[in-house]
């Protein structure tokens, strides 16, 4: 169990703990994921989990103060699946500047922004724009969901309810996580290929579903999920998140 020094998640704190983090460091986090299907052997909640264990060690890590915020994102690509919950952009960029602004009120000045889930990065990226604009603090977004696919691009590779949403489901909640029941993934390589083109940099096509890529909804080889590597994933990525972070907000205060 951690002490609650390393608590910085403000459901879970008093009023006067909070105060004091911000305080001391300026930083606001805000974790990003989404509700959604994710095959028949992971919850809806998967990108809400992966995030929260991650941002859990970024906060302690940054003497950050870890915001609640909404489970469900931007997530209309997943829609045609029961057990998907999606908000409009203007929805979450609303949500994500009242958020913002209420704890700029109380004093931050820096605010990271943790994301588990591709389709809330547009929005993400023009709130954060507006506050920016709007008030005196900094903003800086980290990708985890990339950040993972770079840590271990020699053992995995980022597909959906694949073994990278997998093991960060499993260090944080491990009795949601149902192995066994991954019995109907979609074909590898069309799921892949496809994939790859909509995550093209160059020319990429804007896809209406995830059948398009995969037609039971996920893909991906979970050969290496277990205990030990879902523990070593949350430890990685959150530390080459604060590193990172850590370097970004000190280029911008230069």
């Amino acid at each position: 169990m951690k002490s609650r020094e390393d608590n910085h998640y403000l459901l879970e704190i008093t009023q006067p703990e909070a105060e004091a983090i911000l305080k001391r460091s300026r930083l606001a986090i805000i974790p990003a994921g989404s509700v959604e299907q994710h095959g028949p052997h992971l919850p809806c909640g998967t990108d809400h989990y992966a995030i929260m264990v991650i941002a859990r060690q970024v906060a302690a890590g940054l003497d950050g103060l870890l915001l609640p915020f909404s489970h469900a994102g931007v997530t209309p690509f997943h829609a045609s699946f029961v057990g998907t919950l999606t908000l409009r952009q203007e929805t979450y960029i609303n949500l994500l500047m009242d958020v913002a602004a209420s704890v700029i009120k109380h004093g931050a000045k820096r605010i990271l922004i943790l994301n588990w889930h591709e389709g809330n990065t547009a929005a993400i990226n023009y709130a954060a724009s507006q506050l920016q604009q709007q008030y005196d603090v900094r903003c800086v977004v980290a990708q985890a969901c990339y950040i993972a696919a770079q840590l271990y691009q020699e053992e995995a590779e980022l597909t959906h309810a694949g073994a990278l949403e997998a093991l960060p489901v499993l260090a944080y909640r491990p009795e949601l996580v149902r192995l066994e029941l991954a019995t109907n993934p979609s074909p590898y390589q069309a799921a892949r290929e496809m994939d790859a083109l909509r995550r093209s940099r160059s020319v990429y096509p804007l896809l209406a579903d995830i059948r398009q890529i995969a037609p039971t909804g996920w893909y991906g080889d979970l050969s290496i999920v277990n205990e030990k590597k879902a523990q070593e994933l949350v430890e990685r990525v959150s530390s080459e998140i604060i590193q990172a972070v850590q370097e970004v907000f000190k280029r911008l205060d230069t």
